[in-house]
C-alpha cells in the first residue's frame, strides 16, 4: 500500500488558508481589535445604505441592541457578585437580539421569551423552553437553532452541567470537580495536493493526549465517515478528510466555505487566547452550541440572583464558586468576541497588547 503522501498548506492570493467558526473568504485574515463594540457599530451602520424595507429595520434593531449590550456589559464592570451576573446576562441576552436581528428574525413584532427558566421546587436547575406558538418568539431556541442546534423539546439541566459545557472555564471546572476533560485540543489544516487543484483537511492532536482525553470517542459517528487516517507525524494522531474538492482561484471561496459547513457536525468549539482562537473537539457535546450553554449560565446566575436568593448564596458558598468566578469574569468577553465575529462574518480577535 502506498504511502499517505503529505499535502501542502492550501493559500488563496499568497494568504494561508485557515480554519475559521464564521464563513469568511478563503485567506481572509482576522480582524484585530480591542474595541469590539466600535468595530460592530461600525460594520452594522456601513449596511444601512444597501437595505430597504424589513431588512434595513432588522439592522437598525441590531444596531440598537448592540448599544444596549455595552451599556450592560459597562455597568456590570465595577459591580460585585450576585448582581453583576444579571447585568452580564443581559448584556449577552442583547448581544443574541443583535445577531438575530442581524440575521432576519424580525423583532418587537411579537411576544418574546427568554426560552429559559428556573422550575419551581427545582434548585440549581435550568429549563430551555421549546420554541411554542408562531406569534411567539423563544429567544434560546432561536439562537440555539441558528447557531445549528434546533430545540425539540422542552430539556431541563443543571448549572454544573451547563458550566461543563462552557469550552474558555474547561480546564478549572474539571480540577474543581475532578470530572475528566471533554476537550480535545486540535489543528485543522486546509491542505492542496501537490498538482494544487483539490483541497482536504487535516484535524491532528498530540499522542499525549490519549492520557489526558477519551480519544477514543474522536473517531465516531460523523467524524468517523468524513475521515481516514492522515499523513504521519510524530508524536502526532492524524486524520485527514476523505473527500478532496477540485478548485480553483474563481471558486476556492465557495468550496473553503463548504468545507466549513460540514465542519459544524464536528462539534467543534472555540477558545480565544492571545495567538487567536485555539480549536477543540467536545468529545462529550450537550443538547446546545457551547455559546448558548454560556447564556444559559449566565441565565441561571441573573434569575437566580433576582428571585432565589437563598439559593444563589448556596450556590457562591458551595464548590462551584471558584467555576462561577471564572465564568462572570472571562465568559462575557469571549461571548462578545464570537458573537461580534458571527454577526459581522469576520474573525474578530484582541490584539496581544490588550491582553
Amino acid at each position: 500500500m502506498a504511502a499517505i503522501q503529505p499535502g501542502e498548506l492550501a493559500r488563496n492570493n499568497y494568504n494561508p488558508v485557515k480554519y475559521s467558526f464564521v464563513p469568511m473568504e478563503a485567506g481572509e485574515q482576522h480582524v484585530l481589535t480591542s474595541d469590539p463594540w466600535s468595530f460592530l457599530s461600525a460594520q452594522l451602520q456601513a449596511k444601512l445604505p444597501t437595505k430597504k424595507g424589513t431588512n434595513r429595520a432588522n439592522i437598525e434593531r441590531a444596531f440598537h441592541y448592540a448599544r444596549l449590550a455595552e451599556e450592560f456589559y459597562s455597568a456590570a464592570e465595577n459591580t460585585p457578585l450576585p448582581a453583576k451576573g444579571t447585568l452580564v446576562y443581559y448584556g449577552m441576552l442583547n448581544l443574541v437580539k443583535c445577531y438575530l436581528s442581524a440575521n432576519k428574525v424580525e423583532l418587537e413584532k411579537s411576544y418574546e421569551h427568554h426560552g429559559l427558566q428556573l422550575p419551581l421546587g427545582k434548585k440549581g436547575t435550568i429549563q430551555a423552553k421549546k420554541p411554542s406558538a408562531p406569534s411567539h418568539i423563544n429567544i434560546f431556541a432561536k439562537f440555539s437553532d441558528h447557531l445549528g442546534k434546533p430545540v425539540a423539546a422542552d430539556i431541563e439541566f443543571d448549572l454544573k452541567s451547563a458550566l461543563a459545557h462552557v469550552p474558555e472555564i474547561h480546564g478549572i471546572y474539571s480540577s474543581t470537580t475532578n470530572e475528566k476533560r471533554k476537550l480535545l485540543p486540535v489543528n485543522i489544516e486546509f491542505l492542496v495536493n501537490d498538482k494544487r487543484n483539490r483541497m482536504f483537511t487535516e484535524i491532528s492532536f498530540k499522542k499525549e493526549q490519549e492520557y489526558k482525553v477519551d480519544c477514543t470517542k474522536f473517531h465516531k459517528g460523523e467524524r468517523a465517515s468524513y475521515f481516514q487516517d492522515g499523513a504521519p507525524k510524530e508524536g502526532m494522531v492524524v486524520y485527514r478528510s476523505k473527500s478532496k474538492k477540485g478548485f480553483n482561484k474563481d471558486n476556492i471561496s465557495r468550496k473553503y466555505k463548504n468545507i466549513l459547513t460540514e465542519y459544524e457536525a464536528f462539534d467543534v468549539v472555540s477558545i480565544l487566547t492571545r495567538q487567536g482562537y485555539r480549536y477543540y473537539i467536545d468529545l462529550k457535546p450537550g443538547s446546545f452550541p457551547a455559546l448558548c450553554y454560556s447564556l444559559a449560565a449566565m441565565f441561571y446566575l441573573g434569575s437566580a440572583a433576582r428571585y432565589r436568593p437563598v439559593e444563589m448564596e448556596s450556590v457562591l458558598k458551595g464548590e462551584l464558586r471558584p467555576v462561577i468566578t471564572e465564568l462572570i469574569s472571562v465568559t462575557p468577553k469571549q461571548f462578545l468576541y464570537q458573537l461580534v465575529s458571527h454577526i459581522t462574518q469576520k474573525e474578530c480577535v484582541i490584539p496581544f497588547s490588550a491582553l
